[in-house]
């Protein structure tokens, strides 16, 4: 027999400013670990359902923080990951980050840091710093 138990959620998709209610059944198992996303209704776009889907079993955002800067008035440059990676690296990233020092100037968009953890994703500016 199956300790696994069905569940329901109730979260707005963050994908667009329309913020749909979701309410999305999942069975999770003894360990409290997603086993299957059941259902995913209240999205008015398809967007929604691959939201759920993807916060359930890999939640993926932006990382975003400031470095040290070296030749400048400014003491720290925003920064920001070019696209999502897991919540799980975040912890990882930035330890790294935390003891990178970048030199002015700096424009925005340049990359500070590439490949981030062998993500394929790098690490850009924020801001412009001269």
């Amino acid at each position: 027999m199956s300790d696994n138990v069905i569940e329901t959620l109730h979260f707005n998709c963050t994908t667009c400013p329309s913020e749909c209610l979701l309410t999305v059944k999942v069975e999770r198992d003894a360990n409290g670990a997603v086993v299957e996303v059941r259902s995913v209704i209240g999205n008015n776009c398809p967007r929604g359902d691959k939201f759920a889907h993807q916060e359930l079993t890999c939640p993926m955002r932006v990382l975003t923080t400031t470095v040290a800067v070296s030749g400048s008035d400014e003491a720290l440059l925003p920064v920001r990951t070019s696209e999502a990676i897991t919540l799980e690296l975040h912890a990882q990233a930035m330890n790294l980050i935390r003891g990178l020092v970048v030199n002015a100037p700096i424009r925005m968009g340049d990359v500070v840091l590439e490949n981030l953890l062998d993500t394929n994703i790098n690490l850009i500016a924020s801001m412009d710093i001269e």
